[in-house]
């Protein structure tokens, strides 16, 4: 079986790293994007060791973890989405598969995870680059970031039976496994409110803007269903020749600090205020456009980016301005004096 083994290495490693290839691609149509997949051809000595161990196998094809696919999920839930996706694209051998998450005792500790052993369809192994693959088994495992960190620490420690953990040891070990199992669950839980408020305040952000408070996702919201800044950004594309791209959660969020800032709290504040300082906005986006800055693109909302300077101008004093900028990290260090003195300067005797 070891002289097989060493025959075959070339193919296990092959078929390791196309099944990656190939899970990394089907994963988008089953609607979740894994944290990682990873892949693994056990080593001789480990195959080795297991054939002593044994004392079962009569041949190397016996032993269907040779190559090990694991996907990992960032939630609990996309398991079993994953799972459903292995089914169909994989003769899955379900008797020698393993969901531990059903037999695992309820006063054991340990954690949990899906174990698949399969082997590709036949349709698929009549492709070229998939031929030289076919009846070979695998294994394929499926589990939770926070049930692989468990699975990694145990390991770690070197206990792979309860028995084997000394008996002062076993409560701290069950109590922790129980507070990972919740936080899997308070996880999926933290997700679907979000979306539930995302949809809230979709519906919600036209009707009642007064009603809705200043985060990232109103903001993000704001950014897509505002016509008046629609309007306003366009306006400022055309002055500074910025190509604006689609507004992502991240440039959101850096928008919610600037705005807490200056006591900005709700949606139909921001929008009082970018319709009380348009003319200013453009001013500041004309001094950008005469300034021939390299930068190309700017994300949809510039205008609120804008609006922040236009706020410092106008309620901040000479000596605040600057600590605002370091505060925000508003420009480049070398840059920010200057950026500042230009802020200060920005209405001249308007005010």
């Amino acid at each position: 079986m070891l002289e097989k083994y060493d025959r075959d290495r070339r193919l296990y490693e092959d078929l390791a790293a196309s099944m990656r290839s190939l899970i990394g691609v089907l994963t988008p149509s089953s609607g979740v994007s894994p944290h990682s997949i990873s892949s693994r051809v056990k080593e001789r000595a480990s195959i080795a060791k297991k054939i002593e161990q044994k004392d079962k196998y009569n041949s190397l094809d016996q032993i269907t973890d040779i190559v090990g696919i694991r996907i990992i999920t960032h939630y609990s839930d996309e398991v079993d989405r994953i799972a459903e996706l292995i089914e169909t694209e994989f003769n899955v051998d379900f008797d020698n598969s393993v969901d531990k998450r059903s037999i695992l005792d309820p006063d054991r500790f340990g954690y949990i995870s899906l174990h698949y052993v399969v082997n590709i369809k036949t349709e698929r192994s009549k492709l070229l680059e998939y031929k030289h693959f076919s009846g070979v088994k695998f294994e394929i495992q499926i589990r939770s970031i926070l049930q692989h960190t468990w699975a990694e620490i145990e390991h770690d420690i070197g206990y792979k039976a309860k028995i084997e953990v000394p008996k002062p040891i076993r409560r701290k070990f069950s109590r922790l496994a129980g507070l990972l199992e919740l936080a899997d669950d308070q996880f999926v839980q933290i997700r679907d409110d979000l979306k539930g408020y995302e949809r809230a305040i979709r519906k919600n952000i036209r009707k009642k803007p007064e009603n809705i408070g200043i985060d990232a996702v109103t903001i993000f919201e704001y950014a897509n269903k505002s016509q008046k800044l629609k309007e306003l950004d366009e306006k400022v594309a055309q002055l500074t020749s910025f190509q604006l791209r689609p507004l992502d959660k991240g440039d959101a969020g850096r928008h919610v600090k600037y705005l807490q800032y200056f006591g900005i709290e709700s949606i139909s504040e921001l929008e009082q205020e970018l319709i009380e300082n348009e003319d200013s906005i453009l001013r500041r986006a004309t001094d950008i456009g005469k300034s021939n800055r390299k930068q190309k693109t700017a994300s949809q909302g510039i205008s609120i980016f804008y609006l922040h300077q236009v706020l410092a101008a106008k309620r901040l004093d000479k000596e605040e301005i600057l600590p605002f900028l370091n505060k925000m990290s508003l420009s480049g260090k070398s840059e920010r004096e200057e950026f500042a003195n230009y802020l200060s300067n920005f209405f001249g005797s308007d005010l």
